[in-house]
């Protein structure tokens, strides 16, 4: 007999409320979307995606792509769109818009685009409306609240950016409400099929949910709890950060790794002979739809081999005709393109990697595995794979065989459980949150309630203070105000207090600054109030205690404390809103050759080389062929594997002492020692800092000459008198010359100052601002500088 569940309680309530309403649920997904309605009818609550019939298409289905373009102001949604989207009149962004959930509530907008098509939220706007309208629930009333999905890592900004979006088309009288995603593949699995559970539907089971769709991979932690009634609800134990990796990015791996490789094989043409914006508006659009459905068909192949009971035979898929691609006056023709299963699984290996080190995406594909927003969750919680019960499968790339392959290798002891077939996992998101807004309507309660998803703290000169703690309940307060205390004295101006918030014990999430005014006492208290909302969003109220009734003195939102928020994240945002500065003509004429080069420096720091090339070449427009635009070209060249091109460029730079170097390290690495010799002693003679002495040192030992070798590099390391003054960059040559000598305790005095370096350029942020104190027993006098 199965448990019982939430749904059990729900379906009581809804009989002694009489309920009628419709409630209706939106997956509003990176590349498919999907409208669900639940209702109470004959004393069971039925709960049904709602089909939209486009032309050429199958008759009932329940998913259409997240794509809109626009025709002569109108917007067109779905597989119409998305098919215009492969043509080159449709540029991304300008007529056509694709995937453009990854970018809702960012500073981004979509300037050259027609009016109300100049932003994701407004995109999302129309991919809603038309899920309304082509499922005919515009005719009739529905519910409050209506609830739409998003990933459960999405931050504030994000979220509100959504909500925007269902403002734009509804009255203040519809309520719109959110749902992490996670949360809905439970809710969907318990009401339709909570005997897939097992054993493991009891309470104190341990349940992962492993959503991996379109554009994000989202992971949740869930725990069965027993209500007052005995039925079984889950419980939120942690969440991941925002992970945007999709079966989108599985596509794209396979134009950019497998079916572009192949063109430019065939034609003769190097890879560097395409450029990043030919690849991006004229070879990607007609190639996704042909990897998407070269990845569909072998997966299909692949789960039917299995369920016939042969895991041995290699299956090969064929896409049949030809892709006419138009390319600098020139038509490119892929014929019969093939996918067969090594190329697949060699292109699937940097999302599956169970040990993930760093990311290894480029401007085209982002290749992060899976299993890092998986070890998150897990860290998060204190918990080993061993101690999962259930995987949850959600999301439609949670269906190819080798994705679960892998998490049932990693999660040995649990049971993989699915949401169904293709169609099923289509509208499980859309299901959950349509039964979440069906109970919000009739017992004014959710099913599930939000959490928060990491412990929060404020940092004080003496540790660290606790505000929320993860798993609690949201939204989440202060009961009474934390009272920390000034550091220090001063009379006659203001004192700048450093405000930081600390996720998990160690990661800073959210940095301000709030002026004390003078005069200020050291040990003068100070109140600090907190609210977590169930979006997530931190709010901090500082005052002086003395000013028991006043008004706070100092009010900061933080809109993503809980999000990923790694240098590559914060290199991607800055890209977006240059970008953006640069479409809107913010950026002066002479400041753009300069923006150009920091744009390029971020796309490299995210692995994006042939997008850094193209900055490159666009700061060159503007500041000319200058020795550093020149020596950053030939990196990006040398890291492509262009090095022809890589050679004559460093070549061009190479008056450049920096230029100099790499094109003497670029030699050494080829082996042509002499060469590199002769070079680095040209550079010495400009400038013979102690990092080039210890390449000169490689390149001599390389030549054969060890003992003059050590010579060299003993006179590197003995030039540093003060390692504070070297670049963190000299500071890792120095580090590993003074180690291969033998001397351990200058290798680490080199890392400890590099190490500092990186602090201190962190700490900056502050800008001189110091740190609260809290209360420790006793208060040193300090007088202000």
């Amino acid at each position: 007999m199965t448990a019982n569940t939430v749904f059990d309680d729900l379906r009581t309530a809804l009989a002694e409320e009489a309920f009628d309403g419709l409630a209706v649920g939106i997956d509003l997904g990176t590349t498919k979307s999907c409208i669900a309605v639940a209702r109470f009818e004959d004393g069971e609550i039925v709960c049904d995606c709602q089909t939209i019939d486009e032309p050429g298409q199958p008759e009932g289905q329940i998913a259409v792509p997240s794509v809109v373009a626009v025709t002569d102001g109108e917007a067109i949604v779905g597989h119409a769109a998305k098919r215009l989207a492969r043509t080159p009149r449709y540029i991304q962004h300008r007529g056509s818009f694709t995937e453009t959930k990854n970018e809702i509530g960012l500073r981004h907008t979509y300037a050259r685009a027609p009016q109300g098509f100049q932003s994701a939220t407004e995109i999302a706007a129309h991919i809603i409306q038309y899920l309304f309208e082509a499922s005919g629930l515009n005719a009739g009333p529905i519910a409050n609240p209506m609830v739409i999905t998003v990933p459960a890592s999405f931050h504030g900004a994000q979220r509100t950016a959504t909500l925007d979006a269902a403002s734009l088309l509804f009255d203040v009288y519809q309520d719109v409400r959110l749902l992490d995603e996670p949360y809905a593949a439970v809710l969907d699995l318990l009401h339709r099929h909570p005997e897939a559970a097992g054993d493991h539907l009891k309470a104190g089971a341990t349940w992962l949910v492993f959503d991996f769709g379109g554009g994000t991979c989202d992971v949740a932690l869930f725990t069965l709890q027993a209500s007052a009634t005995a039925a079984l609800a889950p419980r939120l134990l942690a969440t991941s950060r925002y992970h945007r990796i999709g079966g989108g990015d599985i596509d794209r791996a396979i134009v950019h790794g497998h079916l572009i490789p192949t063109l430019l094989e065939r034609y003769k043409l190097e890879r560097t002979a395409v450029t990043f914006a030919d690849k991006r508006r004229r070879f990607e659009p007609v190639l996704l739809p042909v990897a998407e459905q070269l990845k569909r068909a072998l997966c299909q192949r692949l789960r039917a081999q299995r369920e016939a009971g042969d895991d041995t035979s290699a299956v090969a898929v064929v896409s049949a005709g030809d892709h006419c691609i138009e390319w600098n006056q020139r038509e490119l023709f892929l014929s019969d393109a093939c996918l067969d299963q090594a190329t697949f699984e060699k292109l699937l290996r940097p999302f599956l990697n169970p040990h993930p080190d760093k990311s290894v995406s480029d401007e085209f594909v982002e290749r992060d595995s899976v299993f890092r927003p998986i070890h998150q969750v897990l860290a998060r919680a204190g918990l080993q794979p061993d101690a999962i019960d259930l995987v949850l499968l959600a999301g439609s790339s949670s269906r190819i065989p080798q994705v679960q392959d892998a998490l049932q290798q990693y999660f040995a002891e649990a049971e993989l459980v699915e949401l169904g077939d293709d169609r099923d996992v289509q509208g499980a998101i859309a299901r959950g949150a349509a039964l979440q807004a069906l109970a919000i309507a009739a017992t004014d309660k959710p099913l599930i309630a939000p959490a928060s998803s990491a412990d929060l703290s404020l940092r004080t000169r003496q540790g660290l203070v606790p505000l929320a703690k993860a798993g609690a309940m949201l939204p989440a307060a202060s009961n009474a105000p934390i009272v920390v205390y000034a550091p220090a004295t001063v009379a006659d101006r203001p004192v700048d207090l450093a405000i930081e918030v600390i996720a998990d014990g160690g990661r800073v999430v959210g940095r301000s600054i709030w002026q004390l005014e003078a005069p200020v006492t050291q040990g003068e208290p100070l109140a600090v109030a907190w609210l977590l909302d169930e979006n997530q969003c931190l709010t901090l109220r500082l005052r002086r205690l003395a000013d028991a009734d006043g008004d706070p003195e100092f009010e900061q939102r933080f809109d993503a404390p809980l999000t990923h928020t790694d240098q590559g994240q914060v290199a991607r945002c800055r890209l977006l809103e240059s970008e953006e500065m640069i479409r809107c003509s913010l950026i002066p004429d002479h400041q753009l050759g300069k923006a150009f080069e920091q744009m390029a420096r971020d796309a490299a720091r995210i692995g994006h080389l042939e997008r850094a090339l193209h900055y490159i070449s666009c700061a060159v427009q503007h500041d000319g062929p200058t020795f550093n635009l020149l020596n950053l070209r030939a990196i990006y060249l040398e890291e492509l594997g262009d090095r022809d091109r890589a050679e004559s460029v460093y070549r061009q730079a190479a008056e450049s002492p920096m230029a100099g170097f790499n094109l003497a390290l670029f030699l050494h690495k080829s082996k042509r020692h002499q060469e590199a010799l002769e070079i680095i002693e040209q550079t010495l003679e400009r400038n013979n800092q102690p990092a080039y002495l210890v390449l000169k040192g490689d390149i001599v030992a390389a030549l054969g000459e060890p003992t003059k070798a050590r010579l060299i590099h003993q006179d590197a390391i003995s030039r540093v008198a003060d390692p504070s003054k070297q670049s963190q960059w000299s500071l890792g040559w120095l580090s590993r010359c003074a180690q291969s000598l033998g001397h351990p305790e200058l290798a680490q005095k080199f890392r400890d100052a590099s190490t500092a370096q990186a602090e201190a350029e962190e700490d900056s942020a502050l800008q001189g601002a110091v740190l609260p104190e809290r209360d420790d027993g006793h208060h040193e006098t300090r007088a202000a500088a």
